[in-house]
Formats: C-alpha cells, sequence, structure tokens
C-alpha cells in the first residue's frame, strides 16, 4: 500500500494516476478542504497531521510499504518527517515536486527566506502586495509595517479573524480563491498600488507564471521565495517520470 502524502493540486493528478492502474494507495491530507478535494479523486482518504509516532504507527497499521511525497514544496516538516520514518522503515520515499522555469524577461528577485525579502523590501517605498498565504502575514506585518501590505489569502473565516487581529483592514485583503489568470492577477496587483509582488516558488500549479507575467506586464519586481532545499533521496517531475519509477521500484 503506498501513502500519498497530498494536499496539493498535484497529489490530486497523482491520485487520478495511480487510481488509472489501480495501484492501491491511501490520501492524507491535512483539513477539511482538502478531504472535500480529495474525494473526487480518491476513495481512501485520511484526514491527519502526522507526528513522528502517529506517522510510524500508520504505516505499521496500514501495512505501507511505499511512500509517496506530494505536499507543498515548503511542507518542509512533513517531508522531512517522511524521509525519517521510510528510511527508519525501510521502505522507498520519493518526492513528486514539478520543475520551475521562468521568463528571462520578467524582473524577478530570487531570495531564501522571509527575512531576507524584507530585508529588500525595506529598500523599495510603497505598496507591496504578499502573495505568500495568511500564515506568514503577521511577520510581514512585524517587520514591514502593516500599513503598506496588501494581502491575498483564502476567505475563511478564521484567516479573516487572524488578519484582523494582525491589523490589517479589509481594503487590505483580497480574500479569493484561485486558481488565478495573468490578467486578475494583473487587475488585483494593479488595483492595490503595489510596486513589488512578493510570492513563494510553490510551483506551476501554485499559479506562479501568471503572477510573473503579471509584474512583466506592469513592470514591477517580482520577489520569489525559493523551496526549502531538502535531500531528497529520489525526486519525479511529472506523471510519466513517476510511472516509469514505480514501474522499476514498485509492483506496478
Amino acid at each position: 500500500m503506498i501513502l500519498l502524502l497530498g494536499g496539493t493540486t498535484e497529489s490530486l493528478a497523482v491520485a487520478d494516476e495511480l487510481t488509472k492502474h489501480k495501484v492501491p494507495f491511501v490520501l492524507s491530507v491535512i483539513s477539511d478542504y482538502g478531504a472535500e478535494l480529495a474525494r473526487r479523486h480518491a476513495e481512501n482518504i485520511v484526514e491527519i497531521t502526522f507526528t513522528d509516532e502517529s506517522l510510524l504507527s500508520f504505516c505499521h497499521d496500514n501495512q505501507i510499504n511505499f511512500i509517496l511525497d506530494a505536499t507543498h514544496p515548503f511542507a518542509r516538516v512533513i517531508s522531512q518527517l517522511a524521509m525519517d520514518k521510510a528510511n527508519e522503515l525501510q521502505i522507498p520515499y520519493l518526492r513528486y515536486e514539478r520543475q520551475n522555469i521562468y521568463s528571462k524577461n520578467a524582473k524577478l528577485k530570487m531570495v531564501d527566506s522571509l527575512e531576507e525579502a524584507c530585508e529588500y523590501l525595506k529598500t523599495v517605498k510603497g505598496n507591496v502586495y504578499l502573495s505568500t498565504g495568511s500564515k506568514t502575514a503577521p511577520e510581514y506585518a512585524e517587520k514591514l509595517g502593516v500599513d503598506r501590505l496588501h494581502v491575498r489569502v483564502l476567505p475563511t473565516t478564521r484567516v479573516m479573524e487572524n488578519l484582523t487581529a494582525t491589523g490589517f483592514i479589509a481594503s487590505q485583503i483580497d480574500a479569493i480563491q484561485g486558481p488565478f489568470t495573468v490578467a486578475l492577477n494583473y487587475e488585483l496587483f494593479k488595483r492595490a498600488n503595489s510596486v513589488v509582488v512578493v510570492t513563494k516558488e510553490s510551483g506551476r500549479q501554485g499559479g506562479i507564471q501568471e503572477k510573473i507575467a503579471a509584474c512583466e506586464q506592469l513592470q514591477i519586481p517580482c520577489i520569489i521565495i525559493r523551496r526549502p532545499q531538502l535531500n531528497y533521496p529520489a525526486v519525479v517531475a511529472d506523471l510519466s517520470e513517476l510511472k516509469e519509477y514505480l514501474e522499476e521500484n514498485y509492483e506496478w
């Protein structure tokens, strides 16, 4: 049985591929919303935030013999945990992660962390558009001041409450669910009077290419926080590579 660590659009495509080839798997997600989306792509779904002990016991109880990690590129904790437990259990671990190719004409600034992004932003005057999610918004507000920030987040009650507590007001928040076209990004960035956009290297499915293109049209910089560099034992970048890997390393 394969444990597919999900929570991304890519993981749903992987689930479809496994289902198509009748490979038994269980898909894990960490939220009700994730579970709702997953039900359209998998029969065996578990909603759980794995810990050191729970991942180990789950693998034992469900006879997991392969871990396929298709979590978010910035979900470092679960990826490292999955690698550690796979090694402990002596079972294969495979990372599924699409690679990014960026336009050579874009005004891109690649950084390695939120802190590095903020150091650059302190040298820039004007509004900053944050397309990095709600969790890090308080850190940006603390380092840069909330008044110059505009944030795009999922439209959930908890997210809005947290942003309000941080000091954001309604006119500084785009509470909207993607996907986002280049045109929509353009209008949102322009409406916020943005002089720079900050995003994470979340991959093609995360809409990074559309953000870059919108910044190009507006002729404003796009700061990209690089993916965490983990020492994955094995990585595939698309479904054809996944199929080839499983054919060679698993009873496909």
